[in-house]
């Protein structure tokens, strides 16, 4: 008896330790940029999208990164048919890898991000709700613009502080951005994470600053 027991005690401690659904202490919205993931993936859209776009919307800790969540019960993904939601997620949150059908017809990314981020906040933000969310909040935050009116423009490099001062006026807090080293030395802004509370209703501090300030150079090109 007492084997069985103490496998029931462990399995209910490990649930209890493991990532759930809605338990979750801020959101972040991150965004692509598209140029330069297309230059380190191979993407069957063109034209490429000459402004961000969105990669995810993704419920966080902030001790422990959050994906996957676990529950019951398990979360499944349903297909969008709605032909005018499929457009506006498709202006805003493009399938890069796959050509515009493909995308429509099989939604890879959009179930993927679902799954494995909004997964994680499923109780306060259903399928719609999470999509629908990340859309406002993708019209919220003009990047491109912001950077532009800080001399930043695609196509020149620029000291990494120099961008992230450029978000924070959007941002207000420390954002998350994240960049590629194809080859050595050679540093690009690929992506930029906004962070907000739970309720999205303010900005609050990303707990991870991102991979570009983890590059031993701080000079960043922008694509």
């Amino acid at each position: 008896m007492s084997k069985p027991q103490h496998t029931s005690v462990l399995f209910m401690l490990l649930f209890a330790i493991s990532s759930t659904y809605g338990n979750f202490e801020l959101l972040e919205l991150v965004l692509t940029w598209p140029p330069t993931f297309c230059y380190m993936n191979d993407c069957n859209r063109w034209p490429i999208p000459n402004n961000f776009t969105i990669h995810g919307l993704w419920p966080d800790n902030k001790s422990v990164m959050l994906n996957n969540c676990v529950g019951y019960p398990k979360v499944g993904y349903n297909i969008i048919m709605d032909v005018r939601k499929l457009s506006e997620l498709d202006k805003r949150w493009p399938q890069l890898k796959y050509d515009y059908q493909t995308g429509i017809d099989e939604q890879y990314l959009w179930k993927k991000e679902f799954l494995k981020h909004g997964s994680c906040g499923i109780k306060r933000y259903p399928q719609p709700a999470y999509f629908d969310l990340a859309m406002n909040l993708k019209d919220k935050f003009d990047l491109l613009s912001t950077l532009r009116n800080h001399g930043i423009t695609p196509g020149s490099t620029y000291q990494l502080d120099d961008i992230e001062k450029a978000i924070k006026t959007v941002s207000i807090k420390v954002p998350s951005l994240k960049c590629i080293e194809k080859y050595p030395g050679d540093v690009e802004l690929s992506e930029i994470g906004i962070c907000l509370d739970p309720e999205a209703e303010y900005m609050v501090p990303c707990p991870r600053t991102g991979s570009c300030h983890n590059k031993r150079t701080k000079i960043i090109k922008f694509r």
